[in-house]
């Protein structure tokens, strides 16, 4: 072995930052972060026959063991544990390393997703933003990324996580595509052609130019679990994340989610 398996908490934290700037640097810049990573003890292609890493690998490495984190035990979590509160404070503040799994909609596969039940992150990747409304608001991050949304899939991550946010065509069937096009000011459009069903979507071109911004500009975490409410629920509450307008009461970003609120309401 040419580096080491074993990492304080904050090596490995420096690391998924080098990680996550690697993958977003061009290949100028990539040699240097790679050097920086063997400076910490890092070899991924050496040690562990991994080219081209992404963060999902660096994640794998570390829930199954092949990667030792002083202070953390390494027993692989069971792909459906119920989720205790305890567990949840710990996700949120990064203690739980490895709880939620990264995805990245424009390098991996749908099918890294589990067809699982669960609940899910948002965040923007480094350096991106949200469109401007004129309205300030705040986020906090989650390892390292902004966090702007959270749900929850009741019956499989895979569909409602990937395939309905990041390439559905249909906005009137995802919160979370609804409230970014309406900051992109995208007209609306009825979902259907029953008079009755107010709910909307964009125009087929919109919708297309939605799917790439998301799939350009944001990352997914996300966790396999049994009860994903109670987790959606404290992780609104711990993240408060600008685009969740149900079940978020937090005074802060409250100018911010009306605004929203009458965009997405707007025609």
């Amino acid at each position: 072995m040419k580096g080491k398996d074993t990492f304080t908490m904050s090596e490995i934290s420096e690391l998924r930052s080098l990680i996550n700037e690697r993958i977003n640097s061009d290949r100028s810049r990539q040699k240097g972060i790679r050097a920086k990573m063997r400076r910490i003890g890092f070899y991924g292609s050496d040690d562990f026959g991994i080219t081209d890493l992404q963060p999902s690998d660096f994640e794998m490495l570390i829930s199954s063991g092949r990667l030792k984190v002083i202070g953390k035990t390494n027993k692989p979590p069971t792909a459906l544990e119920p989720v205790t509160k305890d567990t949840i404070k710990q996700t949120v503040t990064g203690k739980a390393n490895g709880s939620f799994k990264l995805f990245d909609p424009s390098k991996h596969s749908s099918n890294d997703i589990p067809d699982n039940p669960g609940n899910y992150i948002v965040c923007l990747k480094e350096g991106k933003k949200l469109p401007n409304i004129g309205v300030d608001y705040t986020m906090k991050t989650y390892q390292g990324l902004n966090v702007i949304y959270t749900g929850i899939a009741g019956k499989s991550l895979r569909k409602r996580d990937y395939r309905q946010h990041f390439t559905g065509n249909n906005a009137g069937s995802s919160t979370l595509r609804k409230s970014i096009g309406s900051l992109f000011g995208f007209p609306k459009i009825p979902r259907d052609k029953d008079p009755n069903n107010v709910k909307t979507k964009f125009k087929e071109l919109d919708e297309i130019r939605l799917s790439e911004w998301m799939q350009s500009n944001l990352i997914l975490f996300y966790k396999s679990n049994l009860n994903p409410e109670t987790l959606e629920n404290e992780l609104i509450d711990e993240l408060n994340p600008p685009l969740n307008l149900s079940k978020n009461r937090n005074i802060i970003n409250k100018e911010f989610r009306s605004k929203l609120s009458d965009l997405r309401s707007k025609k």
